[in-house]
């Protein structure tokens, strides 16, 4: 290495500029946020394209809480305390927790069949091959 000290500062300011970009002034790590077409079309590869059609994941979320729900809710209904009180909110959240995610998935699942009418009926019929 040289000696030189001028090179040395030189090196260390471009070290110091170079770590800010990555860092913030408080030396936390800041996000870097890429914005290209490559990105997403490996995101969906990597996916399998799940990323547009997230009601498909969501469906069985809603299911095994929806069940779970039931469940806790009969027993803890059915079971009466001062110990329960706690046990009975968490089981009716859970409840209405799976609800909630299956209306969203209907939601979402009804708004894509929608969307994929309006364009089938935009798209023009194809003309049959020797017709006038």
């Amino acid at each position: 290495k040289s000696t030189d000290p001028s090179k040395q500062l030189k090196q260390v300011n471009k070290s110091q500029r170079h770590q800010h970009k990555l860092f913030g002034k408080s030396g936390m790590p800041v996000a870097v946020t890429t914005d290209s077409t490559a990105t997403l079309n490996k995101l969906a590869l990597a996916t399998g394209g799940t990323e547009k059609s997230w009601y498909r994941c969501i469906f069985p979320f809603g299911i095994v809480a929806l069940v779970i729900g039931i469940a806790a809710t009969c027993i803890t209904f059915t079971i009466n305390g001062p110990q329960m009180d706690i046990a009975k909110v968490v089981s009716v959240a859970t409840l209405i927790f799976g609800v909630g995610l299956l209306v969203a998935a209907l939601v979402c699942w009804r708004a894509k069949r929608e969307r994929q009418r309006k364009k089938q009926q935009e798209e023009p019929l194809p003309l049959e091959p020797g017709g006038l």
